[in-house]
């Protein structure tokens, strides 16, 4: 089908009568909130009709109302901020104009001194099928399951992929109908992924040419009024922080993560919130075999962990993982020495069949049934209960982080090895490098880097002193008892000796790994394990 040919039957087009109603906090919630709705270009204003709901006592807030532009319509966007409400009071509305006018929808202000309030946590929500008419009505299955369970649920926050190409509007108008009859009365909060920064620049041709832009635009130009606008310059919008309760939330774009570091240090830092939880769709800790420990993180780390987080929640990878209390130096027990990392599945039975536990997991559900996942967060003052559920009705985890005596329930203490490990992107090759622990000599870490390489899909040949490795693609011959490496660009000089060592492997100093072969390292002292990692998200050889 052709544009032309849709745009005359667009089932989803906009119209004179208000649709896409969101609520948002974009302020203090206690007193001001957001709603957000569009209708066809032609209808250039709006306002809010608002009283408290016992009464009939109206009063008009006029809207901001903004011309966007998407890849098939140009639309009006309409946002209506009411200010100077009551703490803990329930509000009823309508929107629109004189002529064109939504039903009427309630919302309640969040209460004043508040420490107990909860909210529901879903990512990586986006449909594709159909095609020209995507169905979401999965989340409406979610929603539906999560009120009926947690009617007291106060906002929605995502982990981002909200679409499936976000620069289209197909998506979003799809989107927008598997959350009506929600998100027009609780504070719906998004985080942007990656695919609600893509798009197909030909959503109707043969060859769509997918791509993925340098920022969120269409969720931007969708949204531009809805959230805080306490983001770094140039990147408002997407990034974003508000509070709730006893809890200073942050929600972090995907894009420019470079640009985001002084930002969310400052304002993790800064807040004298109880609580401080992050969203950010991208794991820090993957469950994908493949995945980039240190992708992102070289700009956010200070935010993260010196800023200091007490949760992040990630999505990405469509399964189930929840992390030990972490920092770049490693795994750890209480919830003072480090972040807590959730990767929270998928709420849209999105699955994917290729991930797995990492050292860093206590807790993973691969997720490959294809029922969607979501999770109730309640803070109660100084404690914080993450439950995640199934579709199905069955609890994956039960997670209460206690700040008052600075424990995890359950307790699950984070490994710690008598002879240093090592490890590949989080996995330790245990078969592979069985009895062959990491030595030290005057402050050098040596390992059997063979055994890893070999175990990750590399190509290793032994030959009496010489040994031979191909790991992604770099390639050395090292020689016993040399500190010389043959490589296709002719020899290189090591740091370091190559000896024999444990079962008869050759060791090679770690700083020599780093210089051969591309990887870097970090060392958990606490944990005594070393963990490689190379900044490529593919597997060395096509399996």
């Amino acid at each position: 089908m052709t544009y032309e040919e849709y745009s005359k039957i667009n089932p989803r087009k906009s119209t004179k009568q208000p649709d896409h109603i969101m609520l948002s906090i974009c302020g203090d919630a206690k007193h001001e909130m957001c709603v957000t709705w569009r209708t066809s270009r032609d209808i250039e204003t709006g306002y809010m009709l608002i009283s408290e709901a016992d009464k009939d006592e109206f009063r008009r807030v006029d809207a901001v109302n903004k011309e966007v532009k998407t890849d098939i319509d140009v639309n009006m966007n309409h946002w209506a901020k009411p200010k100077n409400l009551s703490p803990g009071t329930k509000y009823k509305y309508t929107v629109g104009n004189d002529e064109y006018r939504s039903g009427e929808y309630t919302f309640t202000t969040e209460k004043e001194n508040v420490t107990k309030f909860k909210f529901l946590f879903f990512t990586d929500q986006q449909r594709e099928d159909p095609y020209l008419c995507p169905d979401y009505s999965v989340q409406q299955e979610l929603l539906k399951d999560a009120f009926s369970r947690h009617p007291d649920i106060d906002f929605i926050l995502t982990g981002g992929d909200n679409t499936n190409n976000g620069e289209n509007e197909l998506q979003w108008n799809g989107m927008f109908s598997g959350l009506e009859g929600y998100i027009e009365s609780i504070p719906f909060m998004m985080t942007v992924g990656n695919h609600d920064s893509r798009g197909y620049a030909d959503y109707f041709g043969e060859d769509v040419k997918k791509y993925y832009a340098e920022k969120a635009f269409l969720f931007d130009a969708q949204f531009a009024e809805s959230y805080p606008k306490n983001g770094p310059d140039g990147l408002i919008g997407e990034n974003y922080s508000f509070d709730y309760g006893n809890a200073h939330f942050t929600v972090v774009s995907v894009n420019y993560q470079d640009k985001l570091g002084d930002w969310l240090y400052n304002d993790v830092k800064n807040s004298d919130k109880t609580w401080k939880i992050g969203s950010y769709h991208f794991p820090i800790y993957p469950v994908m075999p493949e995945g980039v420990n240190d992708d992102s993180y070289p700009w956010l780390r200070k935010g993260i962990e010196e800023g200091r987080f007490d949760v992040l929640f990630a999505g990405h990878e469509h399964s189930f993982a929840r992390t030990y209390p972490m920092t770049d130096k490693g795994m750890f027990e209480k919830p003072s020495e480090g972040v807590v990392h959730f990767i929270a599945g998928n709420g849209g039975r999105n699955i994917f069949n290729t991930n797995c536990r990492k050292i860093w997991h206590p807790k993973f559900y691969p997720q490959e049934v294809r029922q969607y996942l979501y999770m109730i967060c309640e803070i109660d003052g100084d404690k914080l209960t993450i439950t995640s559920y199934l579709e199905d009705g069955r609890t994956i985890d039960y997670f209460v982080l206690d700040k008052g005596n600075d424990s995890i329930f359950p307790p699950e203490p984070a490994p710690v090895f008598n002879q240093t490990k090592m490890s590949f992107k989080g996995i330790i090759p245990e078969l592979a490098a069985r009895e062959q622990p990491c030595e030290q000599k005057d402050g050098v870490f040596f390992c059997a880097f063979g055994s890893l390489a070999r175990a990750n899909g590399g190509v290793v040949v032994k030959d009496g002193k010489k040994m031979s490795i191909d790991f992604y693609g770099h390639k050395a011959e090292l020689i016993e008892g040399t500190d010389i490496a043959n490589t296709p660009d002719g020899q290189v000089k090591l740091e370091h000796e190559v000896y024999r060592g444990s079962k008869n492997q050759l060791y090679i100093s770690v700083p020599d790994c780093e210089k051969l072969f591309g990887v870097h390292h970090q060392y958990y002292e606490y944990n005594n394990l070393i963990n490689f990692d190379y900044d490529a998200e593919k597997a060395y050889i096509d399996f």
